[in-house]
């Protein structure tokens, strides 16, 4: 049996026709806007990861090409860290209080965790870059703990700091970083962070 179909009616024509021009419109719109996107600074973006560590901070976040180019051939200090591990946090903040000393000296960060797990190619490149430095385990690889500080110069590394990225288990930040601790290692990073701002103000 045939089915007859009934004609549209006009208003849904009328309706459909409007529909169309506005959607049509809407795009064209909607595409040519120029939106900007808020880059969130780095030290925003490390006060998220260390709570503890004043927004007001001297921290710029690097990714891992960034962190493997400045060991390379770079000058500064390197902060080696993830936020999930809890000596992190207490390193994080005695190199904020060591370069408030240092008229805010930069401090460069890499989240090394996600790449270290993946053996991304950067990632083996950083440690490549520092393995005489590093502790070697049962099976003779070397990995990159933390949390780790390293100072260059033009590449050459004058300074490395594993000291709390292997600890006895029952440890914590606030047993092993005893008060007289914590001011001696605070001590060295603004040594370290003195000669690299000396450094840098002669290059000028």
């Amino acid at each position: 049996m045939k089915v007859e179909h009934k004609p549209m009616p006009i208003w849904q024509k009328v309706f459909y026709f409007i529909s169309f021009f506005f959607l049509t419109g809407a795009f064209i719109f909607l595409g040519t806007r120029d939106y900007e996107v808020r880059e969130i600074p780095s030290n925003e973006l490390f006060h998220r990861d260390y709570k503890s560590v004043s927004v007001e901070n001297s921290f710029i976040v690097y990714n891992s090409y960034q962190a493997l180019t400045f060991l390379e051939r770079g000058t500064g200090l390197l902060f080696l860290g993830f936020p999930s591990n809890p000596f992190s946090e207490t390193v994080a903040k005695m190199l904020d209080e060591a370069s408030k000393e240092v008229d805010q000296e930069p401090i460069y960060y890499f989240d090394f965790l996600d790449e270290r797990e993946k053996a991304h190619d950067n990632y083996l490149g950083i440690v490549r870059e520092v393995d005489e430095y590093l502790t070697k385990n049962d099976l003779g690889k070397v990995n990159l703990q933390a949390p780790t500080v390293v100072a260059v110069v033009k590449g050459d590394v004058i300074y490395f700091d594993d000291e709390s990225s292997q600890v006895l288990k029952n440890e914590t930040p606030g047993s092993y970083w005893t008060s007289e601790k914590r001011k001696a290692k605070i001590l060295e990073y603004l040594e370290v962070l003195q000669k690299l701002k000396d450094l840098r103000d002669e290059s000028f």
